[in-house]
């Protein structure tokens, strides 16, 4: 094992340059020619559809079209495609090191071909399970970079964390998965070194290859993907002192712009040697009698490879300064969700009172209408998760629950209406972005009863108004348009399917800035949920958002003024890597 480990890193050494070249053109090809076919095929299903997008709300009618039930599945065959092709010009870039460029591309012809044939059948359902198997793990050792920015969606996530038994649930499930992923990682290298094995046959013989008597040859894969990080970080505090020399008052426009260039590259590179330092690791340990490569001479690289490398560079270098020239973290706004949530248990006076004194400039909480036409401040209709009994505020009197003891991480409050919570809002100054939860029980005349209620406390102005029922959103726009309100969508592909409302609140699974940009020049504004790591918070301050909704106000507080104060360049790396 170690030997192989050694050879993969004397490889990677020696033909640095020829793999960053090549990989480098194969991933500028994949993720614009090859996204470009995805997103051009989901938009013609979409358009078949008749839907403008793909949301949590017209999911099932999407699914309910006969003609989207046949193009998903070429969706998913064209998606798997080019992940085979990927991988399988990957394992020739590695064969075929110092060789002319062409021939990495060869036979392009014989491989489609040998595609359809080892995924015909049950084989194709078996490759779409090992790419779900590989969900957890995509941001360690090799992934595709289709899939890179893969995830399980937070709002999925975050709903089993509020519980015990659905946190141990998605943690069980999580591990599964890494098992099983492992227990088939030399699927793929097997199905590129055309062994003529169906596809499932390829998972049969990778279980065989990482039984417990074999399972250390991974341990390799881990030691080479840990050599290749520490070289790179390396190379990074190399940059950053450079950096800081050059630019030592940490203002000029142009280093800061080089500098991001040279982050974007360190990451870029970073990720490429990983990726084939571990394809070249599994297919040494399939073929460990393959002879050791002998070093190559000094050879002069195609002009051709290295002028597209430097075109790339400069776009990046156009996109990072106007990036450093745009960015103004002050503009955007910090709403606290369902109050600070970390000082008292979520939609409670404390945590209200705790998000004012923390900075927020909304809060963001959430009402239910009971059985008597009050509206009571809670994010379940169902109150067992706070207060241990069953009891739902849609089927219950406003008498019944207000005092109501509720307990959550070691805090405990008291249910209250929402003119209570508005009440206090006001002596505390503090705005609200209200969520209406409709439980499917309410009278007809609900979104009246609401506005009247706002008119009632006089905040119709002052608050915004929001909801992942969007027929409810609309008939308030409607009813008063001087309201600003918002449409919750915790899942969006495409464009946004309304124009109704007067901003989205965008689930961060779901956020791509091309997206909020578009949303921009419409005049609508976008707000992002649930934004809570240093990492992201750091990200979405300086993107085109209008506010961020989080768990830890204050944090996103300081990580404005660490932006605007500690801006140095290890600062900046170090933020970049959720390091700090």
């Amino acid at each position: 094992m170690l030997q192989t480990v050694k050879d993969v890193l004397r490889d990677l050494y020696w033909y640095k340059y020829t793999y960053i070249l090549r990989a480098a053109i194969l991933q500028f090809l994949l993720t614009t020619v090859g996204a470009y076919l995805l997103s051009l095929l989901f938009r013609f299903i979409l358009v078949n559809s008749g839907l403008p997008g793909l949301t949590a709300d017209n999911v099932f009618t999407f699914f309910a079209n006969p003609l989207t039930l046949i193009l998903m599945p070429v969706y998913l065959l064209l998606l798997a495609f080019l992940i085979y092709v990927e991988f399988s010009v990957l394992a020739q870039i590695i064969t075929v090191k110092e060789g002319e460029f062409r021939s990495v591309f060869a036979g392009v012809k014989e491989k489609t071909r040998y595609f359809f044939r080892i995924v015909s059948g049950w084989n194709f359902l078996a490759f779409v399970l090992y790419l779900l198997l590989s969900l957890p793990i995509l941001s360690f050792f090799y992934s595709s970079f289709l899939l890179e920015n893969l995830y399980i969606p937070k709002f999925i996530s975050g709903e089993l964390f509020k519980t015990s038994s659905g946190t141990y649930l998605y943690y069980a499930v999580n591990a599964l998965f890494i098992y099983l992923y492992f227990r088939f990682i030399y699927t793929l290298p097997l199905t590129v070194t055309y062994n003529q094995q169906s596809f499932i046959q390829n998972m049969k013989r990778s279980w065989q290859l990482t039984k417990i008597s074999k399972i250390k040859n991974l341990g390799g894969l881990v030691l080479v993907n840990l050599a290749l990080a520490g070289s790179l970080l390396l190379l990074s505090l190399l940059g950053i002192g450079a950096a800081a020399m050059l630019d030592r008052s940490q203002e000029n426009l142009l280093i800061e712009s080089l500098f991001l260039t040279f982050v974007w590259g360190f990451l870029f590179t970073g990720s490429l040697f990983m990726k084939v330092g571990s394809l070249a690791y599994l297919l040494s340990s399939l073929n460990p009698e393959k002879e050791t490569s002998i070093r190559p001479p000094l050879k002069r690289h195609s002009l051709f490879l290295f002028l597209l490398m430097i075109v790339i560079g400069c776009l990046v270098y156009v996109y990072n300064s106007g990036r450093v020239a745009g960015a103004d973290p002050n503009k955007i706004q910090i709403l606290a969700h369902r109050g600070y949530v970390n000082k008292g248990v979520e939609n409670s006076l404390e945590a209200l009172r705790a998000a004012a004194k923390a900075g927020a400039d909304y809060v963001e909480m959430d009402i239910i209408m009971t059985k008597d036409r009050e509206f009571m401040v809670s994010h379940d209709d169902n109150l067992k998760r706070l207060t241990g009994k069953n009891i739902a505020i849609s089927e219950s009197k406003a008498a019944d629950l207000i005092g109501l003891k509720i307990k959550q991480n070691g805090f405990s409050s008291r249910l209250v209406t929402f003119s209570t919570y508005v009440e206090e809002a006001k002596k505390l100054g503090i705005k609200l972005l209200v969520e209406l939860k409709p439980s499917g029980k309410e009278p007809a005349d609900y979104e009246e009863l609401f506005l009247a209620r706002l008119q009632e406390l006089g905040v119709s102005q002052d608050y915004k108004v929001m909801s992942m029922n969007l027929p409810t959103m609309e008939r308030i726009e409607t009813l008063n348009p001087a309201i600003e309100t918002g449409y919750v969508i915790p899942l969006q592909l495409g464009q946004f399917t309304t124009q109704a409302v007067d901003f989205y609140a965008l689930e961060e699974f779901s956020y791509r800035e091309a997206l909020a940009r578009s949303a921009k020049k419409e005049g609508k504004e976008v707000y992002v949920w649930t934004i809570n790591s240093e990492n992201e918070i750091d990200s979405y301050l300086q993107s085109s958002v209008t506010g961020i909704i989080t768990d830890y106000p204050e944090l996103v507080r300081k990580e404005k003024q660490r932006i605007a104060n500690e801006d140095s360049y290890v600062a900046y790396l170090l933020r970049l890597l959720n390091l700090s």
